[in-house]
């Protein structure tokens, strides 16, 4: 009996020995080299706003590497207001061949830091979307979320890169941190500056060969355009991924080499297309070495979508409204003709005394405010328009060719920008667009049916920038491209990039749908006016004007343009295709046919 209890309690004991043990597993750990005590438990911000809750991930080298290349990939969730501590282990073990290890995070739709020690020390950390650190060797990182009540999500990479390759930001002067393979991204007005901070040679590479500034780098810069106003989770990851490595940068990426002598250091322009979100990485090689290292990809939205997602649309929903009352319009043109050739020519007058002015401003290198430069736009568009609506008045044809022109400048600028996206990638391109624009122009003008069809161009130019409006899409991006580069002298080094996306197809189908709709209802429109056809569904506003069943009548605006362009009057046509001879005179047989029509139509 006395064994038993003894037997009881040596277990007992044992138990309670265990549980310290295990108890004791809980303790804070100290760390001597950050002299920081890292809490294990989790803690509320309202508890104690100095407390973070902490947890540890570990990044082991695998046994096969994949050098310079992605070794290790995860999409975790730093949780509000906590320190992450990433481990890098197996790096002496099996990473004889290695010459750094980069750790990148990117996070979604917040910032978080990346730091060297757990606390928050100038000089040991970077603060952004997308940062990452070097190793050479075991060793920790700390992931710290300092946003009191968000959740942030993340994805975590282990690169691992060879001895020859270039230590990405090895030069930098910019951040705080001394090797700082970021890149940093400002959002202008128009543009988008990606600047790199120079690398340096591999750290094994002795000097004086390994030194800033004579080291012989190159440098490629990789972009990807995102779908157009998709801010989703998946997506953001998912391109970045694609940017992560010099051979994915290769594979899914487009490489910039536009440059120009205004552009100093390693610094890429692009042009900012709000909604659209693009991601951007530099790669450092070394030709002489054959090694290479890519930064971390840095990205933007142009806006701020979490918090103003309005903002994040290329047009509002005043401006979508016009945009479609500019649609309905256009199509009437197109099928009857309505607008008068003064008000066409008011419009076209308008546009070009618009261009004109930032041409002249660029030119003449005027120092305005932004308000100046609008009253001299306003200003300019207004007097070039008046004196082409005189000029309309006093010679019609005259304006009819101008107009043309104007139309022909439309079409190349969209053609060129719909092939190519960057307007400015050639020299004097503007310069090659005016005389494109005047040569279409000229030709559009010396084919008679076109000569009498300037109504139709002009709606269908007019249509296709309403239908633009109404999709949000950026098909209107070629006249835009066109005023900055009037502009700005350095526009010819901002990349501007063509894709053409869902809302970009959308719209360019609903314009050829919709012409299409307008040609067939112009020509029944016409044809109603010459011969007895069956109404229809839709009733037409045709009026009673008096044609020719030729296709230039079909396609002329009305039977005045008709008329004046063919030279005061139509001459005598045969009005039958058998083999007597009936002749329509000019004035007496057409009140004739006039009147057999109205009483047909009566009957």
């Amino acid at each position: 009996m006395k064994f038993k209890f003894v037997h009881h309690k040596f277990v007992c004991l044992v138990l309670i020995l265990q549980f310290g043990s295990l108890r004791a597993n809980d303790i804070p750990k100290f760390d001597e080299e950050a002299n920081f005590s890292l809490p294990l438990a989790s803690t509320t911000p309202d508890d104690d706003l100095y407390n973070f809750r902490y947890d540890v991930l570990e990044l082991v080298v695998p046994k096969h590497i994949k050098m310079n290349d992605i070794n290790d990939y995860h999409e975790i969730v730093l949780p509000a207001y906590s320190n992450t501590a990433i481990q890098l282990r197996q790096m002496g073990h099996h990473g004889r061949d290695v010459g750094f290890a980069l750790i990148q995070i990117n996070a979604y739709e917040f910032n978080v830091t990346l730091s060297y020690n757990a606390t928050i020390v100038d000089g040991t950390h970077l603060t952004g979307q997308n940062v990452g650190l070097v190793l050479y060797e075991d060793g920790s990182l700390y992931a710290i979320n300092t946003n009191v009540h968000e959740d942030v999500m993340v994805s975590l990479v282990l690169m691992l890169y060879n001895k020859t390759a270039p230590l990405p930001g090895g030069c930098n002067l910019e951040f705080p941190v001394e090797i700082s393979p970021v890149m940093n991204l400002t959002l202008g007005e128009t543009t988008i500056q990606v600047d790199t901070p120079p690398a340096s040679l591999a750290k094994q590479i002795p000097p004086p060969e390994n030194q800033c500034g004579k080291s012989n780098l190159r440098y490629e810069s990789y972009y990807l355009s995102m779908p157009s106003y998709d801010f989703s989770q998946r997506t953001y990851f998912s391109y970045i991924r694609k940017l992560i490595s010099y051979a994915n940068a290769k594979a899914s990426g487009q490489l910039n080499n536009l440059t120009s002598p205004a552009l100093t250091g390693i610094k890429r322009v692009y042009d900012r297309q709000v909604g659209r979100g693009m991601v951007f990485v530099t790669v450092a090689i070394d030709p002489v070495n054959h090694g290479f290292a890519a930064y971390v990809p840095v990205h933007t939205y142009a806006c701020r979508p979490f918090l103003n997602i309005v903002g994040c649309y290329e047009f509002n929903i005043p401006t979508r409204v016009l945009g479609f009352l500019i649609t309905v319009v256009m199509a009437a043109e197109i099928v009857i003709g309505f607008c008068p050739a003064i008000v066409k020519a008011f419009i076209c007058g308008g546009l070009v005394g618009a261009f004109g002015t930032i041409k002249a401003t660029a030119s003449w290198n005027l120092v305005v405010t932004e308000k100046e430069f609008i009253a001299m736009l306003v200003a300019g568009a207004i007097v070039c328009a008046v004196v082409f609506t005189v000029l309309a008045a006093l010679c019609p044809i005259a304006m009819i060719i101008v107009c043309n022109v104007v139309i022909g400048f439309l079409l190349c600028s969209v053609f060129y920008f719909g092939f190519f996206g960057n307007v400015f990638i050639h020299k004097y391109l503007v310069t090659a667009l005016l005389l494109s624009s005047t040569l279409v122009g000229f030709l559009l003008s010396s084919i008679k049916m076109f000569l009498f069809a300037n109504g139709f161009l002009f709606g269908a130019a007019g249509l296709f920038y309403g239908v633009n409006a109404v999709f949000s899409a950026r098909l209107h991006y070629s006249l835009r491209n066109v005023a900055h580069g009037m502009l700005d002298a350095g526009y010819g080094a901002v990349l501007s990039d063509s894709t053409l996306d869902v809302n970009e197809l959308m719209a360019g189908a609903s314009f050829v749908i919709i012409l299409t709709i307008c040609v067939y209802l112009r020509v029944r429109c016409q044809l109603a006016e010459n011969q007895r056809v069956p109404p229809g569904l839709l009733q037409l506003p045709c009026g009673d004007r008096r044609g020719s069943r030729t296709s230039e009548a079909f396609l002329a605006d009305d039977s005045f343009a008709y008329e004046n362009v063919s030279g005061g009057q139509t001459t005598i046509t045969r009005w039958t295709d058998g083999d007597d001879d009936v002749f329509e005179s000019p004035e007496s047989n057409s009140r004739f046919w006039a009147r057999l029509r109205s009483s047909i139509r009566q009957q």
